[in-house]
């Protein structure tokens, strides 16, 4: 009663299936399907992005700037000495460029102007412009000497983003594994259904001989009851299994979206073929006899954290440097103000540039800025020992990953291969002892209990070869998720 449940409600949950288009998949089909369209790969692609964007915006950094801006203004105040103008409006504009280099250095060049008019008892005063044309530059004589932090900055950002390169194409190999291993889960999940389908098939033609033996006389009700329980055992085990099925295709179908209103099949495989292209790979690797670096590119990932880590320690020692800057700037100023004969002073925009090009109105100033930090010790401390730690667990959790990955592959493989081995003769075995009691059983020297324990053990022997096959593959997609390049077939699809 409670087999017909679940199958009612297995079959409840399962209708929106009916009428989806079937896809027939195999493992090279799958990874010529569209990875951009993985949330999996959108989250590498934004990892990637925000190294890119990173370097970009320290490289923005010493980019020239032009820059702008304009301001009025009115008052309608009353002075405080009568002789003393009120001005308004006031009219103020300045246009300019800057730009910061790599060595230490800033430079500005801008023209602005400044436009008022006033009425007082000292006079008139209308549009009296004044324009100034002005050069700065700032040199960083200590902190920042030749650009030493702003290269330590850029390089870093650099590293990050060459590292982030790397790490892409390391996980777009990683994510093909995750389809690939998701496939071949689904053939060993196909396996075993094809063998609990097989032994419900022989459990319910057994059923059907035991009821006839029962009216022929020759057995009785408990040998029917018991290849009852058999055949409901055989179901629910098949059952199991493809919910284990469902559970595959959701995960292949997170992996992949476009496939969420596909009903999926598999199509013809060899599992054969696979096994043998496998081993070959295995060879392959146990042929190395130190760790293959030409088979991994986390090699060249260490090297990019150890020169990053040099950049940030830099960046962390002069948190509490003094500063000392060289600050000049160079101006000219034009004056547009003329008195006419009404005893008003009149200017314009043309007249203070007319003034400044006629007249040498040039001037300079230089100075330096020193700037001396107090109480920072502590968080340069704290800097130091936080880019020390971070990149001392990244080098040392990448030294192992490639050293433990190779070195315990092979002794991994060779282990479950010898357990394939074994477990295959045992079932070549099970299998000619089953052939063995199935006579004995029709010939009545051998009660229902003994042959069910005997198919039994020839299911669990079959069922262990799978799972120990699929073992091997997930340790084998394990090694080529941290050795990308490996040159073996099985790593070519």
């Amino acid at each position: 009663m409670k087999l017909a449940y679940f199958l009612c409600l297995l079959s409840f949950f399962s209708f929106h299936a009916l009428g989806n288009e079937t896809l027939s998949i195999s493992e090279k089909s799958l990874l010529g399907l569209s990875l951009e369209t993985s949330p999996q790969w959108e989250s590498i692609e934004a990892a990637f992005l925000a190294s890119k964007s990173e370097a970009m915006q320290l490289k923005d950094r010493f980019r020239p700037e032009v820059f702008a801006q304009g301001k009025y203004a009115e008052n309608r105040e009353r002075p405080i000495i009568q002789f003393i103008p009120i001005w308004s409006p006031i009219k103020t504009a300045q246009v300019g460029v800057r730009q910061a280099f790599r060595g230490g250095v800033s430079l500005s060049a801008a023209v602005g102007t400044d436009q008022r008019s006033a009425m007082s008892a000292a006079g008139t005063f209308r549009d009296v412009t004044t324009t100034v044309a002005r050069l700065d530059l700032q040199v960083d004589l200590w902190r920042d000497l030749l650009g030493r932090l702003s290269k330590a900055q850029i390089d870093s950002a650099s590293l990050n983003q060459e590292r982030a390169d790397l790490e892409k194409e390391i996980n777009r190999k990683a994510f093909a594994v995750s389809l690939r291993r998701t496939y071949w889960s689904l053939v060993a999940n196909n396996e075993q259904i094809k063998i609990y389908d097989e032994l419900k098939k022989t459990a319910q033609d057994q059923l059907k001989d035991s009821n006839q033996r029962l009216l022929a006389g020759v057995s009785d009700k408990g040998e029917v009851a018991r290849y009852e329980a058999q055949v409901a055992s055989r179901k629910g085990s098949a059952l199991y299994y493809r919910y284990q099925h469902e559970i595959l295709v959701k995960q292949l179908k997170m992996l992949l979206p476009e496939l969420k209103d596909k009903e999926i099949i598999l199509s013809n495989y060899d599992v054969s073929s696979m096994i043998k292209n496998v081993l070959g790979c295995t060879e392959i690797i146990a042929s190395q006899r130190n760790i293959p670096f030409d088979f991994t590119r986390y090699d060249e990932i260490t090297e990019l954290i150890r020169k990053t880590q040099k950049e940030q320690m830099k960046l962390a020692s002069s948190y509490d440097e003094v500063d000392l800057k060289f600050l000049a700037t160079l101006k000219s100023t034009g004056l547009g103000s003329n008195s006419n004969p009404a005893g008003k002073n009149v200017g314009s925009y043309g007249a203070s540039i007319d003034d400044m090009a006629n007249n040498n109105r040039t001037g300079y100033s230089a100075g330096l800025e020193l700037v001396i930090p107090v109480g920072k010790g502590d968080t340069k401390q704290t800097q130091e020992l936080l880019a020390q730690k971070k990149f001392d667990y990244q080098l040392s959790h990448n030294d192992a990953l490639i050293g433990n990955t190779h070195n315990q592959l092979v002794k991994i493989i060779r282990i479950l291969s010898d357990v394939v081995i074994a477990q295959k003769e045992n079932s070549e075995a099970l299998e000619r002892r089953l052939i063995v009691q199935n006579r004995k059983f029709k010939e009545a020297r051998l009660n229902v209990n003994d042959l069910i324990q005997d198919q039994d053990a020839f299911l669990n022997s079959s069922l262990t070869t799978i799972n120990t096959q699929l073992e091997i593959l997930n340790t084998l997609f394990d090694y080529l998720v941290v050795f990308t390049e490996t040159p073996c077939e099985f790593n070519r699809i």
